[in-house]
């Protein structure tokens, strides 16, 4: 299963939030403080980033994602929020994803599934 960073700004939300991803398995570490730098665990699959309060602070996490050379190849989902301020955001951060929060065990998944094996025409 997928190791999952989730960021959030409450720590019983993010909590609740993540417990349908823990429940089908998925290994998940939060981080939910405003002011703190965050600590992304080794190994992470998948960095999930609620928007649903403060999206400045959201897209600031994912820009520093962005920063680090091995970070960048890490998947970025926003989660939650409007689509209006979730397509404000990925304009800024490229490459990010954006999906409800029903939809986020789902798009992990996809997100880690392993690549299709497609045999070579002769």
């Amino acid at each position: 299963m997928a190791a999952v960073f989730y960021v959030h700004w409450d720590e019983g939300e993010a909590e609740a939030h993540a417990r349908p991803l823990v429940a089908l398995g998925h290994r998940v570490a939060l981080h939910a403080a405003v002011g703190t730098s965050p600590s992304l665990p080794d190994a992470t699959d998948v960095v999930a980033i609620s928007i649903d309060r403060l999206p400045s602070h959201g897209r600031a996490i994912a820009e520093w994602l962005g920063r680090g050379k091995q970070r960048r190849a890490i998947p970025i989902v926003f989660v939650g929020g409007s689509p209006a301020a979730a397509t404000k955001i990925r304009a800024q951060v490229p490459g990010a994803m954006w999906c409800a929060r029903a939809e986020l065990p789902d798009v992990v998944a996809r997100l880690t599934a392993p690549p299709l094996h497609r045999p070579r025409r002769r």
